[in-house]
């Protein structure tokens, strides 16, 4: 078979028949890129199913539902077949715009959320990379040979610096997978530590740096023109945030 994403969701979500589930299992078996991409989402559905909030309709909500269907109910039998569909269209344009309305007042919770399930990720993703054997595809202090060796590889083109004079060097980079999505890993040195910055396009508007700290970790999350940014280190939040200075000058 061929790497497919949708398969590997529909595998851990046990949607396959036996057939198609031993070949998806097979394939798992031979590709790293997908292999590694089965671990992701597995940690993100484990992450999500632990820690993502649970939003209930408020009861003013419930009862405006439940009182525009009682109303539809009660006036079905006056109105004409002809005007059925369009009171029923109303109907439901009511309550989708009631159901929006409430969303978007959720929307500032749901992001502080949705953030600190990607600092988890990004976490993660560093850590694997300091225990594992894949911290660098590129290894390399010249941005002129880090940048071009992603070529071809995404469908954007990441901003790749070096800081080797402010004591931040270069040393390479890599391919990594977040957020459903293939991302760049620019990996850094200060001093004997190791900074990951993850970089990919933003798909929403631009957000104020927040701050995450885990287990000895620090993580600074900010946009930079059109990319989403995150970077993570053991080195001290002052630090990092003078790195995250350097990289948007």
């Amino acid at each position: 078979m061929n790497c497919s994403r949708n398969l590997i969701e529909a595998y851990l979500d046990e949607e396959l028949d036996p057939g198609l589930r031993g070949t998806v299992e097979e394939h798992l078996s031979n590709c790293r890129l997908c292999s590694e991409a089965h671990s992701r989402f597995r940690e993100q559905q484990s992450s999500i199913r632990s820690s993502a909030p649970y939003y209930t309709a408020p009861a003013q909500l419930q009862q405006s539902v439940h009182k525009a269907l009682q109303r539809a109910a009660a006036n079905e039998t006056a109105a004409t077949v002809r005007s059925a569909p369009w009171r029923w269209l109303a109907i439901a344009a009511s309550v989708l715009l009631a159901i929006s309305v409430s969303w978007n007042l959720r929307q500032p919770k749901f992001r502080t959320a949705e953030n600190e399930l990607v600092a988890q990720n990004v976490l993660s993703d560093h850590i694997r990379s300091l225990i594992g054997t894949h911290l660098l595809d590129v290894p390399s202090s010249d941005q002129h040979t880090v940048k071009p060796w992603f070529n071809g590889k995404l469908d954007f083109s990441p901003d790749v610096k070096d800081f080797a004079s402010q004591g931040f060097p270069l040393i390479g980079g890599r391919l990594d997978y977040l957020t459903d999505r293939t991302v760049v890993a620019l990996v850094y040195r200060r001093r004997q530590h190791v900074i990951n910055l993850f970089t990919w396009p933003s798909d929403a508007s631009p957000v104020t740096e927040s701050h995450f700290s885990r287990n000895g970790y620090n993580v600074v999350h900010w946009t930079y023109g059109a990319m989403t940014c995150w970077a993570v280190s053991d080195i001290t939040i002052t630090e990092l945030d003078q790195f995250q200075g350097l990289y948007e000058k």
